[in-house]
């Protein structure tokens, strides 16, 4: 029986839509990069965040991740369990055949029960696993609207144009160090992060 591994796959681009600086104070003469009010034309500062560093060290995501990891152990044990039992059904169904010790109609209805607990077993583990998905889903959606959510507000005042995401196997291969705001970004998630208080 396969067990259950936890995964996790957060390929996002985290974009800021590009807006006008407010406050940039407009050229002697306006030239075609300004508005008609005379402000600068937007932040075209294009920054980065590294989301596997991200994920180390957010708490948020640690903590997720660690209460999926006691279902999905919790799921593997119950079926693991169940396996077993069958396993056990089985043996105890051929040793009687095999020693006579139950009639033809003995044998026929002690045959459907495994039969049975086999269909049960292969529904209760696609059920087991259709909401392990369901929950690794939603943890994946938390993690990823907390971040968007955070980046909407430290870019409030738009002075980048834009704020990408990269991964070791992202599209990004190279980029200047100076672009990557991980650490300012990670230390805001922390700061705003109130871990839920377990369930009474």
């Amino acid at each position: 029986m396969k067990k259950v591994f936890f995964a996790v796959a957060i390929v996002a681009v985290l974009a800021v839509g590009c807006k006008n600086n407010a406050g940039t104070a407009a050229p002697a003469t306006a030239g075609p990069e300004t508005t008609e009010a005379g402000v600068a034309a937007a932040s075209s500062a294009v920054v980065y965040v590294n989301m596997d560093s991200l994920l180390n060290g957010y708490k948020m995501y640690a903590d997720l991740k660690a209460a999926y990891e006691v279902k999905a152990k919790k799921a593997q044990t119950t079926l693991e369990a169940a396996g077993k039992g069958l396993e056990n059904a089985l043996a105890d169904y051929q040793n009687k055949v095999e020693k006579g010790l139950v009639t033809r109609a003995q044998a026929a209805e002690l045959e459907q029960s495994p039969t049975t607990r086999q269909q049960n077993l292969i529904q209760q583990r696609d059920k087991l696993l259709g909401e392990l998905g369901e929950e690794e889903q939603v943890m994946l959606n938390r993690i990823h609207y907390s971040i968007v959510d955070f980046l909407d507000e430290f870019n409030k005042d738009h002075r980048y144009g834009m704020i990408i995401s990269t991964s070791s196997a992202g599209p990004v291969l190279n980029a200047d160090p100076s672009l990557d705001i991980t650490a300012v970004v990670l230390e805001g998630l922390n700061k705003q992060y109130v871990p839920e208080k377990p369930a009474k």
